[in-house]
């Protein structure tokens, strides 16, 4: 690897990068109008609606101040690097100005506003303040950047900057591996307008069965982007109403499912669609995760061995751990120890591609296997038997190189090595295995059910581990180690010359 490559930016790299971290800023000072809105029309009390206006303006003012500086003239395309980099940092940029009405209304220290606004625009959902504390505005808030995290912010940032940068790298930089057509930015307007189209058949519904307008928005933006935040303390006692359930469970479907499926459909396009490995992974996987918890659920004499009732909190606890949203109909924390650990390995499946989902997601499950079974295959084969090596997934038959398999599974190695790092140092502190190793799969999987351990208390190590599986479980782990290199042959540049 070239060192000096790796070590150096280009000058009119991080103009670029500076230049549209500014519209990032502006973007999220317009959204805080929002939960501002929602504080003065349910009388919050002042300091929570003077935290988001004060807010607010930091972040428009820095916003200007950067694109000031770093004006378009001095811009250039990124490289991938570049790319990957704007990304990593641009997601802790939004987490700290989406922290700051936290603290300013005095709620939450600084880590722990970052703590919170990570975990919620990363659509984990672990949450460090008392339930019984939101006001409107603080719900809102929550809810809405759940949204926002779900649609993606370089999806939201490509929809606006004009097409000179190097769109696709920052679009695939993001972990959006496919487009709907050949061009980028036609991509992510479709992305864009599917997200708003969708979001508001899920408030319409909402309101149908029964919620009123702020509980149809709040639950809408968290449910399709498998944020899993409740407006209330337990979910349980909502999620107990089928009709609810099964809006909750469209949503969440919707919300996992890869996009460009949902433009096919849109299109008309449905001649091979169930031959996309994704849906077709995702239809089993729900399938025997589901039966197998109605026969662990059963034979443990739960709910009276109701068949009717074991399904349907069956399927919905399925639907909701595998899309990495964490509603929960029934507390499935204290459910038999098989059926638990079968939700907790469904959050490292996670959705599909190009989904609002976390999770080591479904295409690259399906590599995984198919390599093994390939692998296996060409053990028993003659040397000189070619085999092709394909898959059907968006409306053709892809043929995968050595290299990108190789890849996906270096992907799915490093997210489980990241998984097993942080459940040692949880477990370090906690001294409890269950409690360590679940927490862990639940950050990285971003998936935020409610566990006890996760409070103001915790050590301040584990909530920057827990900080870090949030942001992996979102934007993957390329990002992340391209910045953990960019810094350490930084600092071995400045020792060399020292």
């Amino acid at each position: 690897m070239n060192t000096y490559k790796l070590n150096k930016l280009k000058p009119n790299e991080l103009k670029t990068i500076g230049y549209y971290t500014g519209y990032v800023c502006i973007i999220l000072s317009l959204l805080m109008i929002v939960p501002t809105l929602c504080g003065m029309i349910y009388h919050d009390p002042e300091r929570f609606v003077n935290s988001f206006v004060i807010s607010g303006l930091i972040s428009f003012i820095s916003g200007i101040s950067l694109i000031s500086l770093f004006k378009s003239k001095q811009n250039s395309n990124l490289s991938l690097k570049g790319s990957l980099l704007f990304v990593l940092g641009i997601w802790g940029v939004l987490a700290v100005y989406s922290g700051l009405p936290y603290y300013i209304s005095g709620e939450l220290g600084i880590l722990d506003s970052f703590f919170e606004a990570m975990s919620g625009i990363t659509t984990t959902g672990f949450s460090l303040i008392p339930y019984e504390t939101y006001p409107y505005s603080i719900t809102m808030w929550k809810a809405l950047i759940q949204w926002f995290g779900g649609l993606g912010i370089i999806v939201l940032l490509l929809a606006l900057i004009p097409s000179s940068v190097s769109l696709k790298r920052l679009f695939f930089a993001e972990g959006r591996t496919e487009q709907m057509t050949p061009n980028v930015k036609h991509t992510t307007m479709i992305f864009l307008k599917l997200y708003l189209i969708i979001t508001t058949i899920g408030i319409a519904l909402y309101l149908i069965v029964g919620l009123n307008l702020f509980e149809s928005v709040c639950f809408t933006f968290t449910a399709f982007a498998t944020g899993g935040y409740s407006i209330y303390t337990t979910d349980t006692h909502i999620f107990d109403s089928l009709p609810l359930q099964i809006v909750t469970m469209f949503l969440m479907v919707l919300g996992s499912t890869n996009f460009v499926i949902h433009y096919r459909i849109l299109k008309g396009n449905t001649k091979n669609l169930l031959k996309d490995v994704e849906l077709r992974a995702m239809i089993v996987i729900v399938s025997i995760a589901t039966l197998l918890l109605i026969f662990s659920l059963y034979t443990q004499g739960c709910y009276n061995q109701d068949m009717l009732v074991i399904f349907r909190h069956s399927i919905f606890q399925v639907i909701s751990l595998m899309s990495s949203t964490g509603f929960v109909s029934q507390d499935v924390i204290h459910w038999p120890q098989f059926s638990f650990f079968l939700l907790i390995l469904l959050t490292f499946v996670g959705g599909s591609i190009c989904s609002t989902s976390g999770g080591i997601k479904l295409y690259n499950i399906v590599v995984l296997f198919k390599a093994i079974l390939w692998e296996v295959e060409e053990m028993m084969l003659p040397n000189n038997v070619i085999i092709h090596r394909r898959i059907n997934h968006d409306n053709k038959q892809r043929e995968l190189s050595n290299k990108t398999i190789k890849t996906i599974l270096i992907f799915i190695l490093s997210y489980i090595l990241i998984y097993l790092a942080s459940t040692f140092v949880i477990l370090f502190y906690c001294n409890d295995l269950t409690v360590a190793s679940t927490v862990a799969a639940l950050s990285i999987g971003n998936t935020g059910i409610a566990v006890d351990y996760i409070s103001l208390n915790m050590p301040l190590v584990v909530k920057l581990v827990l900080i870090i599986d949030f942001w992996v479980g979102r934007i993957s782990v390329w990002p992340l180690f391209i910045g953990v290199l960019y810094l350490i042959n930084r600092a071995e540049s400045k020792i060399k010359n020292i």
